[in-house]
Parts: structure tokens; C-alpha cells; sequence
């Protein structure tokens, strides 16, 4: 309301009242700390302390882009973002609450059109346009195939959609231990790993990171690393939350799940960190 009323433009009362109300979204947030979980939404919704841990971390992390991102502002002349920062911070903070496969699949969408909108936020820049290509295509392709992991896992569990349902499914149909679990969990391992980025799908990340580079005047930096780092923070931590619940609550019965995630943390560590060439620019580094 203020942008459209204003004649002025980039005045310190957006970032006073964006810094403000996410403050405010945090000691609303802490209130809740130690409740008795609760499920909203008809079940598409569930609130509890783990969900919580992840939504905090999210909104401190908008919380102090904001702040830290008026200097660059003000020195490239760019207009601000703020209401791509709130529309991914509500996207991300669903994914971590969300208890269901529709919602699971709807929020990382909301915040990934942001992505890939910031992701191209320097638009004269050819690398930036590049990256936001890049960044779309792979990641339309990876929702394509966590879609297709996600009706494998209804289909097996006999039409459920909400997680806990999904298990009473599984035992019910005796699907638990079948084949089409395993397909499923393989299908839903690769979509999430992307916006994880572990080794092998960690290539997307520097090819988007990079794109994003421009010269900033004032601190003869080659890249908005601030930028790069809101975004591989938020992204991980939602990602990290909805992996977390999607994996521990269908494959109750399996550790495949366990054995799967140790071997991409491992290879995440050895080709994304240890082999990492020490010519590569700050901002990459951050992004991974």
C-alpha cells in the first residue's frame, strides 16, 4: 500500500515495516514453542515443535536479508524485493507444516516461481538471464518427477494423501514393503534432492549461482552473495523439513531411506566441498 501511495521510491519505512513484521511473525512463533501439536486446514496443515525449529529458522534468515540488503540497494539503484522475500518466506514456512501431498507439492512452487525470479533479478546482466532459464527448466523437471513419485505413493497406500493416512494405507493394502515403495521413494528422493542440491544433482547449483553475478561499485564485489545466501539457506531448511516428514513417516518400516541419505551426504561433502577448486568465487561457495 505504501509503494502504490508513495511518490518516493526505496524509502527506509519498507524496511522498517518489512523487518517489523517478520520480528513480529517470530515472537508469534515463539509463543507457540511447547504446544500440543495441532493439525489445521481439514489435515493439510500440522503445527508442532519440529515444525516450528524449521519455520524459525526461515523467518530469521528474511529477517536479516533485509537489513543487510539496503547498502547494495541503494548503491546498484535497484528496486527492492520485498514482497518476493515475504511470498517465499510464507511458501517455505508452509513446506515445513505441510501435511499433505497436494500442499507438500503447492508450496515449494510458491517459493520456487520466487526463486526463479530473483535468480534473474540482475535481468540485463546475460549470465543472470541464462541462469534463470537454467534454473527454470531443471526445476520444472524436477517437480515433474517428485509428482510422479507422489502417485506412486498414493496409488500404493489406496488413495491416501495426508501423511499419517498414508501410513494406515500402507498397512492396510500390505504395500509397505512392495516394490512400488521403493520406486516412490527413489522418485521423491531425486525431485526434493534438487532443491537440496546434493551430490549427483549439486551441478545445477554454481551454473545458477554464478549467473548471478554483477559488479557492485561500492564494494568491488563481482556478486549479490547476500542474495545467493537467502536463497540456498531458505530453500535447504524447507527442504530439509518436508524430506524429514515425507521419509520418516511412509518408510516407518524401512531404513532404506537412512542408508540413501548417508551415501548423497557423504558424496555431497566429498565433490561439492572437497574437491571444490579454490579459484571458485565466494558467492558458489556460499550457495552450496
Amino acid at each position: 500500500m505504501i509503494d502504490s501511495t508513495s511518490d518516493q521510491k526505496d524509502i527506509p519505512w519498507f524496511y522498517f515495516i518489512s523487518s517489523t513484521s517478520l520480528v513480529m511473525s517470530i515472537t508469534a512463533l515463539s509463543f507457540r514453542w511447547r504446544e500440543e501439536p495441532m493439525i489445521s486446514f481439514s489435515g493439510n496443515f500440522q503445527t508442532n515443535n519440529f515444525n516450528e525449529i524449521f519455520q524459525f529458522l526461515i523467518l530469521l534468515c528474511s529477517t536479516l536479508c533485509i537489513p543487510l540488503s539496503v547498502e547494495y540497494i541503494e548503491c546498484t539503484e535497484m528496486a527492492i524485493t520485498e514482497f518476493l522475500l515475504f511470498v517465499l518466506t510464507l511458501g517455505g514456512m508452509f513446506l515445513c507444516g505441510a501435511n499433505d501431498l497436494i500442499t507438500i507439492f503447492v508450496a515449494p512452487e510458491c517459493f520456487s516461481l520466487c526463486y526463479y525470479l530473483l535468480s534473474g533479478y540482475t535481468k540485463k546482466a546475460v549470465r543472470s538471464n541464462e541462469a534463470t532459464m537454467k534454473y527454470l527448466l531443471m526445476g520444472g523437471a524436477s517437480s515433474s518427477i517428485l509428482v510422479h513419485g507422489f502417485s506412486w505413493l498414493y496409488g500404493s497406500s489406496g488413495g491416501e494423501i495426508e501423511l499419517q493416512e498414508i501410513v494406515n494405507g500402507l498397512i492396510n493394502t500390505q504395500m509397505y514393503n512392495s516394490r512400488g515403495i521403493s520406486i516412490a521413494l527413489i522418485f521423491i528422493t531425486v525431485g526434493i534432492g534438487f532443491k537440496l542440491s546434493p551430490a549427483p544433482s549439486h551441478q545445477w547449483t554454481p551454473d545458477v549461482y554464478e549467473g548471478k553475478e554483477v559488479r557492485n561499485p561500492l564494494f568491488d564485489s563481482d556478486s549479490p552473495t547476500l542474495v545467493i545466501a537467502f536463497l540456498s539457506v531458505t530453500s535447504k531448511v524447507a527442504a530439509s523439513a518436508s524430506a524429514t516428514r515425507i521419509l520418516d513417516i511412509p518408510y516407518f518400516s524401512s531404513n532404506e531411506w537412512h542408508l540413501l541419505l548417508e551415501i548423497l551426504a557423504i558424496l555431497r561433502m566429498i565433490l561439492g566441498e572437497g574437491f571444490r577448486s579454490s579459484s571458485s568465487p565466494f558467492d558458489i561457495w556460499v550457495g552450496r
